[in-house]
């Protein structure tokens, strides 16, 4: 029987901060911190002790009682003091004062989003990106404010504009999958790159109910994980909201908890691997839209973070405008790509927008990009596809892809 489309879906409304922290970054892209004794230091690792807020002419730490003063050291940059003593490239006081930058922020602490994560199998941060890079993200879409445009066909996305990949290595996000997965050696199973749904003509092929790469549940495709994977956890997704997330604009859907199962989502939902068969949605209309399931509303900057395992599906963008978003999964190094990323990477180092990421965003996006054999001897060489050989081997087992 054909099913009933009544989009239905429980509504998870998460609105517009009213306020951010801001992050303080010195040249090298390092973060400035506090500890509890007031000391103040510069670090990589993501911690609540990094996070500030601006007060005027001052930044107050958000766990200590550190003031900084600010004075304009350069153009974007500023010269920070404490009673007076400038602090250096290493974020500790004396003589010679070294010029930082005050960065768009979280919402809230790392450790509450860190703690929602573990709790639920996901997470949202709010606007969590700049005005500047959201803006950057929607004109490589042609999307919202620049609609009227059309996409660059010309070169990859990612050389663009350096804000593809600096989302990419967005600090929290990837900080909350290290944690969340318990390993520091995370990589992007496949490129980030921008899709744009377009308005659903009540005819297409939609998207099923699935489960994400490693996964690949309710997916017809080789090298899915068999077998329940219990404490491990084999991915975290992460969707970018570039375009604001509305259930009426297509926003995903999920069944939120549902990683918690250990398996994929039942076939009557209308799995991914029937709604993609042609005809299908004709006879049995759209994949469940009900209110066992949910949707994630936000605005544009923010990210979703959720356990691979989750079944989702793409939503129906009922409306008349296109909306842009990135996915990007992140597996653990011991995990095969999904697909080859070097092409990407190599085309981005090659690019003058390359410079304009810090030495921190440069390391992290090489760490997150390459993939290496790894082995008794440690990680040698980088991982990548034979494209000779992959033309010349013919695909033999059709029928499990």
């Amino acid at each position: 029987m054909k099913g009933v489309d009544i989009f239905e879906e429980r509504t998870v409304c998460v609105p517009q901060p009213t306020s951010h922290y801001a992050m303080v970054v010195g040249v090298d892209g390092r973060f400035l911190g506090s500890d509890d004794d007031g000391e103040t230091y510069v670090a990589e690792t993501i911690s609540d002790n990094l996070m500030w807020r601006v007060r005027g002419e001052r930044l107050e730490h958000a766990q200590t009682s550190v003031v900084l003063e600010m004075s304009t050291a350069e153009a974007g940059r500023f010269q920070l003091s404490v009673d007076g003593i400038p602090l250096d490239a290493d974020g500790r006081r004396g003589p010679n004062g070294s010029p930082y930058s005050i960065v768009h922020g979280p919402e809230r602490l790392p450790s509450e989003y860190l703690q929602h994560l573990t709790e639920n199998g996901w997470v949202c941060l709010a606007a969590t990106l700049s005005p500047e890079i959201i803006d950057s993200l929607q004109r490589i879409a042609c999307t919202d404010g620049y609609a009227d445009q059309s996409p660059d066909r010309s070169q990859r996305q990612i050389c663009q504009n350096s804000a593809l990949a600096k989302t990419a290595v967005e600090p929290i996000s990837v900080w909350l999958a290290r944690q969340y997965m318990q390993t520091d050696d995370i990589r992007l199973a496949h490129s980030p790159g921008i899709g744009v749904m377009t308005p659903d003509d009540g005819q297409r092929v939609v998207q099923g109910w699935h489960s994400d790469y490693p996964y690949h549940w309710g997916i017809n495709a080789a090298g899915k994980v068999p077998t329940p994977s219990g404490k491990t956890v084999m991915g975290v997704q992460r969707i970018v909201c570039v375009s604001e997330f509305t259930k009426y604009r297509g926003a995903t859907a999920f069944k939120l908890g549902s990683h918690a199962l250990d398996h994929g989502p039942p076939e009557e939902w209308g799995v991914a691997r029937d709604a993609y068969q042609p005809g299908h949605r004709a006879a049995n209309g759209l994949p469940y839209n009900g209110p066992d399931a949910d949707v994630i509303e936000a605005p544009p900057g923010s990210m979703i973070l959720f356990d691979t395992r989750t079944w989702h599906r793409a939503g129906i963008n009922r409306s008349d405008q296109n909306r842009a978003a990135i996915l990007m999964d992140m597996t653990p190094a011991y995990i095969v790509p999904y697909s080859d990323t070097t092409g990407d990477y190599r085309a981005l180092v090659e690019n003058a927008v390359y410079d304009e990421l810090n030495e921190r965003e440069q390391h992290e996006f090489q760490r997150l990009m390459i993939h290496r054999f790894l082995g008794p001897a440690g990680p040698q060489s980088v991982i990548g596809t034979d494209q000779e050989l992959t033309a010349n081997i013919p695909l033999t087992d059709r029928t499990s892809y």
